[in-house]
């Protein structure tokens, strides 16, 4: 009856971080409202595990909310840039980083 006694798939604390992720970066989406939670998700753990892999090999560690203030800012390059921008820009900033550090935006 409407759905109300229907059975609900549990849902799984992996599910639950995914969906408060992506309510997290969604609002800074201007451009690409349409963008899947998928497709936010794959930015987010690209972002992240890049810089982490880029971080263990500098023998350092970027704090949590660094890693969400890059992911920020890569979620708006996103939306702001070509597909192919922006997989361009994820090394470049990298290296940026191995070379110099963090941007002072990021912290």
């Amino acid at each position: 009856m409407f759905g109300l006694f229907k059975k609900k798939k549990p849902r799984s604390i992996l599910d639950e971080l995914d969906s408060v992720t992506v309510n997290m970066y969604r609002p800074l989406l201007k451009h690409k409202k349409n963008t899947s939670d998928d497709k936010i998700l794959e930015i987010v753990q690209t972002v992240m595990s890049s810089f982490q892999q880029a971080s263990e090999s500098k023998g350092e560690r970027i704090p949590g909310k660094v890693l969400i203030n890059i992911c920020a800012h890569f979620i708006c390059v996103y939306d702001s840039q070509n597909q192919d921008f922006f997989m361009k820009h994820v090394p470049y900033e990298i290296n940026v980083y191995l070379n110099s550090g963090l941007r002072d935006t990021y912290l």
